[in-house]
């Protein structure tokens, strides 16, 4: 009786962590073999896009840019400024990527649990660039993907 009921809560156990990955995109890490989660969310047309990923306890922030002008960067430190209803709050960034045949420009960063929660409520997002400022409003609509994507990686 106690393998069965044993067996049981591990299903239900099994089908809670299916349901809770299912929203979220799946691939495996070129770098580490594990599984990815992550989440894309739309900033302007198909060439600027924000993800968040997770790759066990690890969580990661990037910002996606195709059409970028800059051709290298090498700033030290690049803010990404959230503001949400209560709070402004930054994520610095210390490397970027963009080279000759990955016309992507990237700015990544870890995130912890507790600034993704802060994300939830974000009605602007600023990327702070050497020679520009990409600024990104989030009305309901756009906010609703962007907790979708957040719930992927809590």
């Amino acid at each position: 009786m106690k393998a069965i009921a044993l067996f049981g809560i591990t299903g239900l156990v099994s089908a809670c962590l299916s349901l809770c990955n299912a929203q979220c995109l799946e691939k495996v890490s070129r770098s580490t073999n594990k599984k990815e989660y992550y989440q894309i969310v739309q900033l302007v047309g198909k060439k600027e896009f924000l993800s968040l990923s997770r790759i066990g306890e690890e969580k990661i922030f990037t910002y996606h840019n195709e059409e970028v002008e800059l051709i290298f960067h090498v700033q030290m430190f690049t803010e990404i400024r959230f503001t949400t209803k209560d709070e402004t709050f930054s994520l610095f960034t210390t490397t970027s990527d963009r080279n000759f045949w990955n016309k992507s420009f990237m700015l990544s960063s870890p995130v912890t649990p507790q600034e993704l929660e802060k994300m939830k409520g974000t009605i602007k997002i600023e990327i702070i660039l050497p020679e520009e400022r990409k600024i990104y409003t989030f009305g309901s609509k756009s906010n609703v993907i962007l907790n979708k994507a957040l719930a992927c990686v809590l």
